[in-house]
């Protein structure tokens, strides 16, 4: 397929892609659903989660300290 200029499926390749990394960024853990529809990225869904450390706690509560 024929590269035309700043339109055409290569270019949304490029614009899909470029919002995937932007996405992925920073993500340490989650998901990242791409949903496409007519084999064109329409949607990127971003769920991050937060790993809460409770063994410090653990420490406290047998007396040892912080």
């Amino acid at each position: 397929m024929a590269k035309n200029g700043n339109s055409g499926p290569d270019r949304r390749l490029e614009v899909a892609l470029k919002e995937i990394r932007k996405a992925l960024d920073g993500l340490k853990y989650g998901s990242l659903v791409v949903i496409v529809q007519d084999g064109v990225v329409i949607q990127i869904d971003k769920t991050t989660k937060c790993r809460i450390d409770y063994s410090s706690l653990d420490k406290v509560a047998g007396g040892e300290g912080i």
